[in-house]
């Protein structure tokens, strides 16, 4: 991987390190000051759409059949993990039976690009949609010619295999190499040219906003510059909120999804889905491994519960394509831990597999939002769903509070790791912060 100076890579968490150089952090931010000025005034709009957002309904019935997805990226070689081999990643994936995945393809690492073909052909099947994430770097963004030269050794390979690229990635985070928003949209429209004589059939999917912050969703969303998006992609990471109930300035998961849907539909700079590219919680005592510090890592168990909640609550709103978990194997946030020679399957592995066996077929039915059967803090999503190829009524149960009792009788529980669970008294159910199944025949 050839690294820009300014912008190195970290192999242990796959993203660029954070930017130390406070000289250098000045002289962007001077560059891109006007730039900031511009998408700044754009927040005098925001009372208006969050106004907009009040009087609209915050789910509707939808079918879940793309909605769960997985990142499975080309590892990076580093000290302390082992490769998992790529007959090994297959089987991962053949056992979770995940249809959605993406893969990165890094525009520094051009001397593996044939590596990262490979891997999309392994992963290759009839019933699987996989989606490409273009990673930006510094020196491609500087030298158009460079991008060009790239685009056209990768795009007639992927021609026919993929439907989809998600062009860049966090573009308002300095350390990912964009300087601002301008550079995003020249290195997009870059793109676009190039894939436009080659690979006409295949989506370009823009910004790539990392988080949940106001400035840079409206600032990719409403602007005059040429061009448009054919889908448009947020990294919604939640994670320093801890669960995805808990709120940030006022929005929770439900109502950052509902926001940047808005937005994006009354844009008139995007088309097509709204997609979540990335969502995550990194883990405890994964050292160098995290992409983080602090208050934001949770433990293993608290991970599976987060994600199956956050995809619950993604498909309940109705709004979202495909939500990618990112990723499958990493030692810092993935369904799988790699430290040792063998890799270690985390409770969120399990997990992952029990939604996407239950929910990937599903229709939404009705979600009560925190306040099942009057109580404050117990959500339910009622789908209609096919298990075994019989139809099937599930509810999914889980506690935001502390454990709380319902009554409700079913035919069939299920824990969220896959294993049956008996209750004999129906008028005394336990709900806790790891979602439950009900099933019953439909």
């Amino acid at each position: 991987m050839k690294e820009h100076p300014n912008h190195p890579w970290d192999h242990h968490s796959d993203q660029p390190h954070v930017m130390r150089d406070k000289k250098l952090k000045r002289k962007i931010y001077r560059r891109a000051a006007l730039q900031m000025l511009k998408s700044g005034i754009l927040l005098i709009f925001l009372p208006l759409i969050i106004l907009i957002q009040l009087t609209l309904k915050t789910w509707k019935k939808t079918n879940s059949n793309r909605c769960i997805g997985l990142s499975v990226h080309v590892e990076s070689n580093c000290e302390g993990k082992s490769i998992v081999p790529l007959k090994e990643i297959c089987n991962m994936v053949d056992d979770l039976g995940v249809n959605q995945l993406m893969v990165r393809i890094p525009l520094s690492d051009s001397k593996k690009f044939d590596t990262y073909l490979n891997h999309i052909d392994a992963l290759s099947n009839q019933n699987r949609e996989i989606s490409i994430n273009l990673l930006q770097d510094r020196i491609n963004i500087e030298n158009p010619d460079l991008l060009k030269q790239n685009l056209n050794y990768l795009l007639p390979r992927l021609k026919n295999k993929i439907k989809y690229i998600h062009i860049g990635n966090a573009y308002n985070r300095r350390k990912w190499a964009f300087h601002h928003f301008g550079e995003y949209h020249k290195f997009f429209q870059t793109i676009r040219s190039v894939a436009k004589q080659i690979t006409p059939d295949i989506k370009l999917i823009g910004a790539s906003v990392i988080d949940f912050e106001f400035a840079p969703l409206l600032e990719s969303l409403f602007h005059f510059r040429r061009g448009t998006y054919d889908g448009y992609n947020t990294q919604l990471y939640v994670d320093r909120r801890g669960a995805p109930e808990n709120k940030q300035t006022g929005f929770n998961l439900l109502g950052k999804i509902n926001f940047i849907n808005l937005i994006h539909k009354i844009s008139w700079k995007t088309s097509g889905d709204l997609w979540i590219s990335e969502i995550n919680w990194p883990l405890q005592n994964t050292q160098n491994f995290s992409p983080c510090k602090g208050s934001a890592l949770v433990s293993d168990q608290a991970q599976a519960d987060y994600l199956v909640r956050a995809f619950l609550i993604t498909i309940a709103s109705g709004k979202v394509r495909t939500c990618y978990w990112h990723q499958l194997i990493a030692p810092g946030y993935g369904l799988v831990d790699n430290r040792s020679d063998k890799a270690t399957k985390r409770p969120s592995y399990h997990a992952f597999k029990v939604i996407n066996t239950l929910f990937n077929n599903a229709k939404t039915i009705h979600f009560h939002n925190g306040n099942y059967q009057k109580n404050k803090g117990l959500y339910c999503l009622k789908i209609y769903s096919q298990l075994e190829d019989n139809p099937v009524t599930i509810h999914a149960f889980w506690s935001h509070q502390d454990l709380q009792l319902i009554q409700f009788s079913a035919d069939k529980w299920i824990a969220q790791n896959g294993d049956p669970i008996l209750h004999n008294d129906p008028s005394k159910i336990p709900i806790s912060s790891s979602v439950i199944y009900a099933i019953d025949p439909r």
